[in-house]
């Protein structure tokens, strides 16, 4: 297995799996918003985009969008990790753990203070995440209205 950072052919495959990434990683919170639609494009606003990918013999089988973001409570900048992906067939193998690995390896020497990621209730990579010393900063609350 090699984890390099995606080619363009590779990052359209990523894009043509948006959907399934988007349903899996909001656990299902996202799928009635119209405006969704936009989702493929979000990673592009994060400063220094990349995806790294793992492949092996010339097949992708995950992926991890890494960029910097600027801590809105801090003024800090952050590396950020935008989005965690191994593909259904390659899962319970560690490719999410090297992916995440890797990531961290890049912000580290890019010399990043800390990395931050946004995870919703429900995803079970949040488990992944704390395993690897990820902890949580806060908390998004809401409260459905009758309308």
């Amino acid at each position: 297995m090699e984890i390099r950072l995606a080619k363009e052919k590779e990052m359209l495959e990523i894009l043509s799996h948006w959907k399934a990434v988007m349903a899996e990683a909001t656990a299902g919170y996202l799928e009635k918003n119209p405006e969704s639609e936009l989702t493929p494009l979000a990673p592009f606003f994060y400063n220094d985009f990349d995806y790294l990918v793992s492949v092996e013999e010339g097949t992708v089988q995950g992926w991890i969008g890494t960029g910097e973001i600027r801590d809105a409570h801090i003024y800090e900048l952050k590396g950020f990790i935008s989005e965690l992906y191994v593909l259904p067939a390659f899962r319970k193998q560690g490719i999410g753990r090297k992916l995440c690995q890797e990531a961290i390896n890049k912000f580290n020497e890019a010399n990043y203070d800390s990395v931050q990621l946004n995870v919703f209730k429900g995803n079970d990579a949040k488990y992944l995440y704390e395993n690897l010393g990820f902890s949580e900063v806060s908390c998004l609350m809401e409260l459905r209205l009758d309308s």
